[in-house]
């Protein structure tokens, strides 16, 4: 193949692998912003089942 048929497919494969790459990075991307705000929603759970744990414990040591 001579060189000026190299490049033009050449640069088409650069391209594409370029836009994979750019697609594969905001996935990647969305999939850690979806997971942060998962472990965010559970720790908000597991925090407020600590306060209502220590408000009972609270109310048991008042009542005995």
């Amino acid at each position: 193949m001579e060189e000026s048929k190299k490049s033009p497919i050449l640069d088409a494969l650069v391209d594409l692998g370029s836009a994979w790459a750019a697609h594969g990075l905001d996935a990647g991307k969305l999939s850690l912003q979806n997971s942060a705000k998962a472990l965010t929603r559970s720790a908000e759970v597991l925090e407020k089942i600590a306060r209502e744990l220590e408000n009972k414990k609270k109310a048991e040591q008042k009542s005995a």
